[in-house]
C-alpha cells in the first residue's frame, strides 16, 4: 500500500488560469468544442468551488470543470497532461469534485466522453463510473436563432 502523500496540490480554478487549462486541454486527445473566457467565467460564477486543477510547483498537471443544475452534477473536460498519468491525479481530482457535489446535496455526477475516446472510457469505468447504453444525447446549436 503506497502511504506517500501526494506532490502535487489541489486548487480551484478560476479565470486567471484560462491559458495554462486551455493549452492543456488542447493538447489532449478527445476534447472538442472549448469554452472561451467568457462561457468558463460564467460557468465559473454558477458553480463556485466545484472546478478544479492540481499543480505541482509552477505545472499543471490536471483539470477538470466541474458544476452543477441545483439536482445533478457535472464533470467535463476532465484531463491529465501526459507528465502526469498513472499518479492517482486524475483520480484525486475527480473524487475532490465528487465530495464537493455531495456536500451541497447533489447525488449523481455525469459525464460525457466521445464514443471513441478509449483511453477516457476506461478512467471512467476504472472509477466506477458506469457506461449507459440507454440513452441518445442530442445537441442544438443556438447559434442558428440569431
Amino acid at each position: 500500500m503506497n502511504t506517500t502523500e501526494p506532490s502535487y496540490d489541489l486548487r480551484p480554478l478560476t479565470i486567471a488560469d484560462f491559458e495554462l487549462v486551455t493549452s492543456l486541454w488542447r493538447s489532449t486527445d478527445g476534447m472538442s468544442q472549448l469554452e472561451s473566457p467568457e462561457e468558463l467565467q460564467t460557468f465559473l460564477d454558477r458553480n463556485p468551488h466545484c472546478s478544479i486543477l492540481a499543480e505541482e510547483g509552477d505545472a499543471l498537471l490536471g483539470a477538470i470543470l466541474c458544476g452543477h443544475d441545483g439536482r445533478r452534477g457535472y464533470m467535463y473536460h476532465a484531463a491529465v497532461s501526459a507528465y502526469a498519468r498513472g499518479r492517482g491525479v486524475g483520480r484525486a481530482m475527480v473524487e475532490h469534485c465528487a465530495r464537493h457535489l455531495k456536500t451541497i446535496g447533489i447525488q449523481r455526477v455525469t459525464l460525457f466522453t466521445l464514443n471513441d475516446n478509449c483511453p477516457a472510457k476506461e478512467f471512467w469505468k476504472h472509477l466506477g463510473f458506469r457506461q449507459r447504453d440507454d440513452i441518445i444525447q442530442f445537441a442544438f446549436d443556438l447559434k442558428k436563432f440569431d
